[in-house]
């Protein structure tokens, strides 16, 4: 649990940060502050890797899942970090297919809903790029945050899909993606 055992209520930090004090005058803080965390552990935690990251299913799910997804998001590894230079990017150099199952079906359709196959791109391998440097992966990043990248055709396709629009008596857009 990363709240103190002290707090009874989880809003108790968002007041602490707001005002200083508790609601009843009782500072926020009890005891001793943490140790230092050394300047080895604090660069490694922070430079340019694959990181664990819960990724929504939607922006991951293969093209046959396209109601009810459980769970809602997933852990992947994915590039974050910082780099030697503020004019670099943490992008991938190599990247792995996953395969995971989750639950997927039609809604209201109980009959409909089972286990899913779905794949996901996780991060490998990652360093940092200047923009101007030729992209690492083989695919160039879809400007577009309504797209996503097919990674054996590179062409950025609209996340939505148009199945999700017609459930709903409307038509997808596929240039604008709504």
């Amino acid at each position: 649990n990363p709240l103190p055992a002290s707090w009874p209520h989880p809003s108790q930090p968002l007041l602490c940060l707001l005002g200083g004090r508790l609601l009843h005058g009782a500072p926020c803080w009890e005891g001793e502050p943490l140790g230092a965390v050394n300047f080895p552990t604090v660069y490694n935690r922070s430079f340019c890797q694959p990181k664990e990251m819960l990724v929504p299913v939607s922006e991951e799910h293969s093209a046959e899942v396209e109601h009810l997804l459980a769970p809602s998001c997933v852990a992947l590894h994915r590039c974050a970090g910082c780099c030697a230079d503020e004019g670099l990017q943490c992008v991938p150099t190599r990247m792995h297919v996953v395969v995971m199952e989750v639950m997927g079906g039609r809604a209201g359709e109980r009959k409909s809903r089972g286990w899913v196959k779905s794949q996901a791109l996780q991060g490998g391998e990652c360093q940092g790029w200047a923009d101007s440097d030729e992209n690492p992966s083989s695919c160039p990043p879809c400007s577009d945050k309504r797209k996503r990248q097919d990674p054996q055709t590179c062409q950025c396709r609209c996340r939505r899909r148009s199945q999700h629009c017609r459930d709903r008596g409307l038509e997808l857009n596929e240039h604008s993606c709504r």
